[in-house]
């Protein structure tokens, strides 16, 4: 009975696409994230106990973006060409700040993509204060994307809470940006 319920579990899991990660403290060991599929899918994560890395401040216009302390890493390989969304939209979590690159040369040539520090807007439930990129930023099947998150204030003021991809077919209609495409 107790392998019943433990295989289910682990099933539910992955249909769901919810991991238990808390995200690397530095480029090189952050934690992958399996993209499989197009979907959404939602990484619990934490940076309590992270420190501030040494990585450039974001080199494009980035709305209202914050200080970056505690930062912790993600990394994923989509499995197809499409575009993501990313949010870290949690009612349980803290003030973010969010930055997305492309990591196909590694952590020492990393290309970055999209930024926020805070979203433009607050649909509920999400914490007062959180990120999301202003629009679906494209991406390559097979290319290694990294995705950092830290604290939008001074160091120590992190927590825990969810990070959100949704990763959609390119062409596909994205009903919430206010776009018709």
């Amino acid at each position: 009975m107790r392998k019943l319920f433990l295989i289910t579990t682990m099933l539910a899991f992955s249909a769901t696409g919810l991991w238990a990660q808390t995200g690397g403290d530095e480029c090189v060991v952050a934690d992958d994230i399996a993209v499989a599929g197009f979907g959404t899918y939602v990484v619990a994560m934490t940076n309590v106990g992270a420190t501030t890395g040494t990585d450039p401040a974001p080199s494009i216009p980035c709305a209202v973006f914050g200080q970056n302390t505690d930062d912790i890493w993600f990394s994923f390989v989509p499995d197809a060409d499409g575009a993501i969304d990313v949010t870290t939209c949690d009612p349980t979590s803290w003030d973010t700040d969010l930055l997305l690159y492309d990591g196909s040369g590694g952590c020492g040539a990393l290309l970055e993509l999209a930024c926020s520090g805070d979203a433009v807007t607050n649909p509920g439930p999400c914490q007062g204060f959180y990120s999301e990129f202003d629009a679906p930023t494209a991406v390559t099947g097979g290319n290694t994307y990294y995705l950092r998150i830290g604290n939008w204030g001074a160091s120590g003021t992190g927590g825990a809470g969810n990070l959100t991809i949704n990763f959609y077919a390119v062409g596909t209609e994205i009903c919430d940006d206010g776009a018709d495409n």
